[in-house]
C-alpha cells in the first residue's frame, strides 16, 4: 500500500480545493435538467474540423515530449490528460465566465468556471503526482501560475469563429463563439481560414509557457 507524506500546509490545501470543486460539482448536479442538453450542443460545438485538427498534434506533443526535458513530473499520464481536460473544459470555463460578468448566468457559475480552470491547469497534475510519487510536487506553485495561461489561450482559441457570411458583405470577419445568445451551438460558418492571423497569438502563448519554462535535454535528438 502506497504511503503518502504529506505537511500539514498541503492538507490545508488540499481541503481547500477539495470542497472548492466539490461545491462546483454540487452546482452542476443541481443545474443538471438545463446543463444536459447545453452539453450535448457544446460537444457539436467541439467537434467542429478545425478544432480537432489543432488539438490532435497539441496532444500528441504534450503527450510525449515530456521525456526529453527534465520535468520529472512531466509524463504521459499528465500530459495527456491536461490536455484532454484543456480541450473539453477551457472553452466552456472561458464563456460561463464572459456570461456571468454580463450578467446572462447566476454569479455561482463562476465558480464552475475556475473550478473547471484550477483543477483542468493545475490541481489534477498535484493530485495525480501525489498518487504516483507518494509526496505533494514541489512544482505546484509555478505550475499553478504558468498553466492557466496555457489554459486561457486554449479556451479563446477554440472560442474563435469565422462570422456567417451573412454578417459582412464580403463574408469576412470573426468573434468569439461566446458572445452569441446561443452559445455553445455549434457555429454556421466552421472555416478556419478567417481565424488564421488571429489564432496565431493565443497558440504563441501556449506553446511559449509550455516549451520556455523547462530545461531541454537537447543531447537525445543528435
Amino acid at each position: 500500500m502506497r504511503v503518502l507524506s504529506v505537511s500539514p500546509f498541503f492538507l490545508k490545501y488540499i481541503a481547500i480545493w477539495t470542497a472548492f470543486c466539490l461545491v462546483a460539482a454540487g452546482i452542476l448536479v443541481w443545474d443538471r435538467k438545463r446543463l444536459v442538453s447545453e452539453w450535448r450542443e457544446y460537444l457539436r460545438f467541439l467537434s467542429v474540423p478545425w478544432k480537432l485538427c489543432l488539438f490532435a498534434p497539441a496532444l500528441i506533443f504534450v503527450t510525449f515530449a515530456g521525456r526529453y526535458t527534465n520535468d520529472e513530473t512531466w509524463d504521459p499520464v499528465t500530459g495527456a490528460a491536461m490536455a484532454i481536460l484543456t480541450f473539453l473544459t477551457a472553452p466552456w470555463s472561458i464563456g460561463l465566465m464572459y456570461q456571468v460578468l454580463i450578467g446572462r448566468r447566476p454569479v455561482r457559475y463562476l465558480a464552475v468556471a475556475l473550478a473547471l480552470l484550477f483543477y483542468s491547469s493545475s490541481w489534477f497534475y498535484d493530485s495525480y503526482l501525489l498518487w504516483r510519487d507518494g509526496v505533494y510536487t514541489r512544482r505546484w506553485a509555478g505550475n499553478l501560475m504558468l498553466s492557466p495561461f496555457i489554459y486561457v489561450a486554449a479556451g479563446f482559441l477554440w472560442n474563435l469563429e469565422a462570422k456567417d457570411d451573412g454578417d459582412f458583405a464580403d463574408g469576412g470577419g470573426f468573434r468569439l463563439s461566446f458572445i452569441r445568445a446561443d452559445w455553445p451551438k455549434r457555429p454556421v460558418n466552421t472555416r478556419f481560414g478567417p481565424l488564421i492571423l488571429v489564432s496565431i497569438p493565443f497558440i504563441v502563448i501556449a506553446a511559449f509557457v509550455l516549451v520556455a519554462f523547462v530545461r531541454w535535454n537537447v543531447g537525445v535528438f543528435r
